[in-house]
């Protein structure tokens, strides 16, 4: 998994639209981060502006395209709209759709959710308590070929992932031999495409 950072690149980038009939070559305006100046894939799953051919401003939400797709130094981003059936992001959210960042295609595809997390303060003192803080955190989201999404459990992820990949024995083996743990899920989704049926 990785960040992208803009410290040196710009907040324009050339990109497409993916729609259902057509692509649509723009200019993405993904604004980075004010401190960090990393790109905020959080904000990118509800909406992301964009200049249009005739340098007309839009704003384009998960419900209008398929997908969208632009190159950030040496990696192509690519985030693809998707029933939001697990209720992620914000709750208010006028899309029924989200975006979400794929890291590997196939007939079962993982992504990435970003969300930001919030601590909670703590006493340090008699009658003192400090703010918490808030820090970006990224979780894996699988899709099947039926497009329905499953977000794996950390707590009880071999007992999750056993039943979710049931139809393939071999698998299912090495997760529960401890031979793919849940930092693995890039390489469990891929062994799943490339050998289980």
């Amino acid at each position: 998994m990785t960040t992208c950072s803009l410290l040196a690149y710009s907040d324009k980038v050339k990109g497409r639209i993916i729609f259902k009939q057509d692509t649509l070559n723009v200019t993405f305006n993904i604004s980075p981060k004010w401190i960090s100046g990393e790109l905020s894939f959080e904000r990118l799953q509800q909406k992301i502006k964009y200049i249009d051919a005739n340098g007309k401003k839009k704003v384009l939400l998960p419900d209008q395209a398929r997908e969208i797709q632009f190159e950030f130094g040496a990696e192509k981003v690519r985030m693809i709209s998707v029933p939001n059936t697990l209720g992620l992001g914000n709750v208010f959210a006028s899309s029924k759709n989200i975006f979400l960042r794929i890291i590997v295609d196939g007939r079962l595809k993982l992504f990435n959710y970003y969300f930001t997390q919030r601590s909670s303060g703590f006493y340090s003192s008699p009658g003192m308590t400090t703010g918490g803080f808030t820090y970006s955190v990224e979780k894996f989201i699988l899709q099947n070929e039926k497009g329905e999404l499953k977000r794996p459990s950390e707590i009880t992820f071999r007992k999750d992932m056993a039943k979710y990949f049931s139809d393939c024995p071999d698998l299912v083996e090495k997760i529960e031999s401890k031979d793919f743990r849940k930092n693995d899920m890039e390489f469990i989704v891929k062994y799943y495409n490339s050998n289980c049926r």
